[in-house]
């Protein structure tokens, strides 16, 4: 595909597959209604959307290019990094999104105890197993089990009261998860770094740290156009990406009903500055 027909670009969605409301041809008709020309699913640790997307796609649809979403941890804290245009049967990849999912369901295990320890809450058996049937669990999973068990008034406060949960430890590493995503033919590039855990606003000496940190482990870019960003945070990612020689992505974090972003919000981003990602991964679109 010739990346400079591409105008407009979503790089980080999430389906059903993930945390997201979202089925393969919803997400697509979305894309489609959202004007888009290059949309990516980045489901968190899995891979199992891609491949339902790109069998979905139909003529006249959206480009599409694989992605991921996946957590890793150092002593410095936790990234979200994304991988796009890898082999999607590639080894480095399926067994880091294996690894990361297993990590999950232990993670959404620890939390139900958690709640149930901290505040009594109980679940029954049932209502723990039908969180674990979920194709990848997370936080917005036990959020609206909370919500209708009245533990707690919307899905804001369910995630407001799971917060002092810290007792899983076991992440890959970000240098585990870099090279996974570049040994399957994938670009990694770093999520909404300015947010740092998701839920931590970083200071610009931390984010700088943590870039030139991935960069020297391959990191190749940095969503610099987001949908919660500032136009000072984006001024700022920018500016890293300049200085580092980083590829620029734009994304909105799209999840359906589960979060209020719309589709294809993705910060109001400067097309041009996207023109050498789309180069990057001309040859990996579906169209």
């Amino acid at each position: 595909m010739d990346a400079k027909t591409i105008k407009k670009a979503d790089l980080h969605m999430h389906s059903v597959y993930s945390d997201g409301t979202d089925g393969p041809e919803e997400l697509i008709a979305a894309a489609a209604n959202a004007g888009l020309d290059l949309f990516s699913l980045t489901d968190h640790d899995s891979l199992a959307g891609c491949g339902e997307v790109a069998r979905a796609l139909k003529p006249g649809d959206p480009a599409f290019i694989n992605g991921i979403e996946l957590l890793c941890r150092d002593e410095g804290g936790k990234y979200h990094i994304l991988g796009y245009g890898f082999d999607i049967k590639g080894e480095s990849i399926n067994r880091t999104a294996d690894a990361t999912h297993i990590a999950r369901i232990h993670k959404a295990a620890g939390r139900l105890d958690y709640l149930k320890e901290k505040y009594g809450f109980t679940f029954t058996p049932e209502e723990r197993a039908a969180i674990f049937t979920n194709l990848n669990p997370g936080k917005p999973h036990i959020a609206q089990l909370m919500v209708r068990r009245g533990y707690a008034r919307d899905t804001r406060h369910a995630f407001e009261l799971m917060e002092g949960y810290g007792g899983f430890s076991n992440y890959l590493t970000p240098e585990e998860v870099v090279s996974a995503i570049l040994g399957s033919g994938g670009i990694p590039v770093l999520a909404h770094a300015v947010f740092g855990e998701g839920d931590r606003y970083l200071d610009d000496e931390e984010t700088e740290r943590r870039v030139k940190m991935l960069k020297g482990y391959g990191l190749l870019g940095l969503e610099c156009f987001y949908s919660s960003f500032s136009a000072r945070d984006t001024a700022f990612m920018l500016s890293l990406a300049k200085k580092y020689g980083m590829l620029v992505t734009a994304g909105s974090d799209y999840h359906g009903k589960n979060k209020t972003v719309v589709c294809g919000d993705n910060g109001s981003a400067d097309n041009s500055k996207l023109i050498p990602f789309y180069k990057a991964v001309s040859d990996k679109i579906f169209n």
